[in-house]
């Protein structure tokens, strides 16, 4: 049986990795959570893990019913997690002193947004990506439920390597410094906003124009 998962959970580990990509996180944790403590930034990293962990849960486990219940289709799933994120990288990119702002002590402090659960759980950890990826692994009707849960270990591993390395994003905003941390917030924005971009066009294409297509071809 061991011997079955282990090529299972190898290809979903390397699959979401690849998706979730917790190294490209890494940066974008440091320009976020830059001026908290390191005790508080470890704090975020799990929180944001551990919702993420849950959402892909969910989705894996239920998501396709759901999404079929509702009448959505994985297209239009996609394309607006991908204006999310675009949103997201929109204001690192114009805005890169934004969220440290949003954390000074002020009237407004009650209302400050939890970096934990956006952006950095969702759309970057558990965005429409990762989702439908956990989705695909565990919605195959072939697949058997020791499977899934190889699969669904395997997404655990790489969040988990994700808290890991970002438990470097303190010294990594030492070294780079203010100015530093601002380049790279802008460059990192300006890559989320193509990725968005991309599944909004990947979307798009998918649910309108190839249906469109067919349509006309038949």
């Amino acid at each position: 049986m061991l011997a079955e998962l282990l090529p299972i959970f190898v290809a979903s580990f390397v699959t979401l990795f690849i998706v979730i990509d917790p190294i490209m996180v890494t940066p974008i944790f440091a320009t976020l959570a830059r001026g908290e403590t390191p005790s508080r930034q470890r704090k975020i990293a799990l929180e944001a893990a551990f919702i993420a962990a849950c959402l892909l849960t969910f989705f894996g486990l239920a998501g396709n019913a759901m999404l079929h219940h509702l009448g959505i289709s994985m297209e239009a799933f996609r394309t607006a997690g991908g204006i999310l994120l675009f949103l997201m990288g929109f204001r690192m990119f114009f805005e890169p002193d934004g969220e440290l702002e949003a954390k000074t002590p002020g009237p407004k402090a009650s209302s400050r947004e939890n970096i934990a659960f956006f952006p950095l759980a969702i759309p970057l950890m558990a965005g429409p990506g990762a989702i439908a990826t956990i989705m695909l692994l565990m919605g195959d009707a072939e697949a058997s439920w020791p499977a899934r849960g190889a699969s669904l270990l395997a997404c655990y591993v790489v969040l988990i390597s994700g808290v890991l390395i970002m438990a470097f994003a303190g010294k990594i905003a030492d070294a780079l410094g203010r100015t530093g941390m601002n380049v790279i917030s802008r460059l990192l924005g300006m890559l989320l906003m193509a990725l968005s971009t991309q599944y909004v066009f990947d979307g798009i294409r998918v649910g309108v124009l190839e249906k469109i297509s067919v349509t006309g071809v038949g």
